[in-house]
This record gives C-alpha cells, sequence and structure tokens, in this order.
C-alpha cells in the first residue's frame, strides 16, 4: 500500500483524510474517533481495533453515568475534582457542558493514592545601574510563582492516573533576606491554599497515599544508601535483600524470604520482576503474571508497561532498591535490598481484601503505592495494581542535559 493511498478507520469506515490517520497496533483510527475517546487515555499507538472499540462502548456507557452523576462538592477554579458522594464517584473536568464533553466517571473506590504539590518557580528581579548594567536589588528582590498540582492513581482498564492543575497559578513578590523571602503570603495565595488543603484532606478520605509538599522549592535527590553490609544487618521484617536479581519464573518464586502468604513480599518481588523487562519483557510478564494470579496482564496491561519503559526508562524499578541514586544512574548496592512500607491508610480496605504498600524510590520524593488482593481460599497475596511502581522519577546525571 502505497504513502498517499486512500484509508479507511477502522473503527467507523469513513475515509481517512490526509494527515488525519491515528495509527493503532493493527489498524487506523480517524481523527473524529480519537476523540470519543477518554481524555486520560495515552496508549493508541499500542491499542488494537478491538481494544479501541472495547473502549468506545465505555464510553458511550460512561455517558448514561454523567447524566445520573449528582454533584455534592468541587474543588478547583480551573480544571475541577468533582464529587457525587451519594453515588461515590468522581470527575475531573474544566467544562460546565458535561453531556458534551463526557468525562470519565470513576468510582472513588478506584482510588489507589495521589499526590498533590505545591510547585515554587523563583525569579530575580533585576535593575539597571548607572553604567547600564542589570544588577540585583540590595536586599534581593524575587518573584515567586506557584503551581498546584494534584495527580491522582487510579485501578482503570484505560489510564492509570488523572493529571491536573485544579487551581490558577499565584504570583507573588518579596526580597529575600538571609535566604528567606520576607513578606507573607498574600491574601490570593492563602485563599488558594486553604481550598487546596480541603481538596486534600477529602482524597485522604477516600485514598491510602497521603504525598503532599508544603510550598518550597523541590527538594534535592535523597542521598546513597548505607553500603550493602549495613542494610543486610538493618534488614528488618519488611526488608528484602536478594542475592541478585532472578532472571526466571522460578527464579523469583525462590528468592530467599519470599512468599505468597506475606504481601510485603509480593511486593519486593513485582519490582525484582520489572527489572527484567529492559533484557527479557517476555520473560518479565511471565513473572507478573505469575505474581498476578488468577488474573494475569491484559493486553492494555502489557501496553501500559512498555510505554513506561519507552526511551531507556529500565532505571525506574532499580531506583527502589538502597543505594541507587540519579547521580549513580540508579545502580543499587549489592546484595540488593529493598524496605516495602506500611503507612497509617495502608489498610483501609483490608476487609475487602486489599492493601496498599509503599515504596521508597532514590528519584522521588514521595513513596510509591503497591497495591495487593488476598485470595482467601489459599490466604495468599497476589499484585492487584501496579502501577505507581512506574510511575515516573528523575532522570539519571548521566541522561540529565542539565546535570
Amino acid at each position: 500500500m502505497g504513502l498517499f493511498d486512500k484509508k479507511y478507520c477502522d473503527i467507523c469506515g469513513s475515509k481517512i483524510g490526509l494527515l488525519g490517520n491515528k495509527k493503532l497496533e493493527d489498524g487506523n483510527m480517524c481523527k473524529d474517533c480519537q476523540r470519543l475517546l477518554s481524555p486520560w487515555f495515552s496508549d493508541r499507538r499500542h491499542s488494537t481495533v478491538e481494544e479501541i472499540k472495547g473502549q468506545l462502548a465505555y464510553r458511550e456507557a460512561n455517558q448514561a453515568k454523567v447524566t445520573a452523576f449528582t454533584p455534592t462538592k468541587t474543588f478547583g477554579n480551573q480544571t475541577k475534582l468533582v464529587l457525587d458522594e451519594g453515588k461515590g464517584q468522581f470527575i475531573v473536568t474544566r467544562s460546565d457542558n458535561w453531556i458534551k464533553e463526557n468525562p470519565d466517571v470513576v468510582d472513588l473506590s478506584a482510588l489507589t493514592g495521589y499526590e498533590a504539590a505545591v510547585k515554587v518557580d523563583q525569579d530575580e528581579e533585576k535593575t539597571r545601574n548607572a553604567e547600564g548594567k542589570m544588577v540585583s536589588y540590595d536586599p534581593p528582590q524575587y518573584t515567586y510563582e506557584y503551581d498546584f498540582k494534584v495527580r491522582l492513581l487510579v485501578n482503570h482498564p484505560y489510564f492509570d492516573d488523572m493529571a491536573f492543575e485544579p487551581f490558577r497559578s499565584v504570583k507573588e513578590k518579596s526580597v529575600v533576606v538571609n535566604g528567606q523571602p520576607a513578606a507573607v503570603h498574600q491574601a490570593e495565595f492563602k485563599e488558594i491554599k486553604a481550598e487546596f488543603d480541603e481538596l486534600r484532606a477529602a482524597l485522604d478520605k477516600f485514598c491510602a497515599c497521603v504525598s503532599y509538599s508544603e510550598p518550597k522549592e523541590e527538594e534535592a535527590p535523597a542521598p546513597a544508601a548505607a553500603p550493602a553490609a549495613a542494610a543486610t544487618a538493618a534488614a528488618g521484617p519488611n526488608t528484602f535483600v536478594f542475592p541478585s536479581l532472578p532472571k526466571s519464573v522460578s527464579e523469583l518464586l525462590t528468592l530467599p524470604g519470599v512468599s505468597f502468604h506475606d504481601p510485603f513480599a509480593v511486593a519486593a518481588m513485582a519490582v525484582a520482576a520489572f527489572c527484567r523487562f529492559p533484557e527479557d519483557r517476555d520473560t518479565c510478564f511471565a513473572m507478573i503474571d505469575a505474581l498476578k494470579g488468577p488474573q494475569p496482564l491484559s493486553n492494555v496491561d502489557k501496553s501500559f508497561i512498555k510505554d513506561r519503559f519507552m526511551d531507556g526508562k529500565g532505571y525506574i524499578p532499580r531506583s527502589y532498591f538502597d543505594g541507587a541514586t540519579p547521580e549513580n544512574d540508579y545502580t543499587p548496592n549489592q546484595p540488593y535490598t529493598i524496605r516495602v512500607i506500611e503507612s497509617a491508610h495502608s489498610r483501609d480496605q483490608f476487609d475487602q481484601g486489599y492493601i496498599t504498600l509503599y515504596l521508597k524510590s532514590g528519584g522521588a520524593d514521595s513513596e510509591r503505592p503497591v497495591t495487593l488482593r488476598h485470595k482467601p481460599s489459599t490466604d495468599e497475596w497476589f499484585l492487584w495494581n501496579h502501577t505507581g511502581i512506574l510511575a515516573g522519577i528523575r532522570v539519571p546525571k548521566s541522561s540529565d542535559p542539565w546535570a
């Protein structure tokens, strides 16, 4: 088939105009069909025609949920988080015309965690002196811009996170004395910050992950952990030490100290399994299938994992082992030591058979969630939601053009 041959949409059958083709894994899609997909969906290129048709059927059913959605609380003055507490649902939308936009209606129970942070950008104000040169004020003066950012982690068949800015940015000016801004925050910042805290408090009720940053500059990367010998000696009940990383399912299942009866061990095994992806993706998938038990990876799950490892991001799972930092290109201490953390909210859904545990990455300020599900008949725990493990982190120093 030539470059300029006529193409037809494998979804609706219509002719696709020049430059209007949206490639699928096994076919083509027109722009009109693409517009009907979820705005949070990002894996179109690796999706099949049948998977896209399945999503469009879901989106059509979602329209009825939008019609029935009854807002009880709204947070934000830009992209809004809207709750329907009666039905236990939420939407994230910029539009006031919900019927036309068809925002995804998501169950609050699908929330597995969130990140909420106030990002600060600082620019120094300068003035021109008598010689015409730009110089600093005395004392220095700065403009601070505060961006309010939220990222929801969700267990959903078509997307795993929803990142948005619920409030408009706020700018303030201040002189700096002894390295600190001298002025107090203005009324606009205080008002939006209070609403942002209300949003965070609402999310605290519905998901286990609490990751929140006060308005300050981003923290420096975490320092390297102690040497391997010290890490091994300090190993506790939720710390796992592996002499090497597994290269097969059998090696994974025979790692020291692991058991499907221990959800902490399954979380640690998941990280070890993902480390195999850059060298052997098929074996990695087989390992994850073993950890997922009754519910193996779907094609959408596999596409999501492939997407997370694009552009040489094989360092992400390594970052959870002691000693791995951006400065050393995420090279862990050996033996490989990983610590699995339980928070005060980890067991919020324990009665329903779920536990959400956390992993600390050497390239992130907040812990990453991993959810396990219990199988009562065998008293075993299996991997339920792994998306948090593959969340983005700081790039290695060797790949950072600004390092």
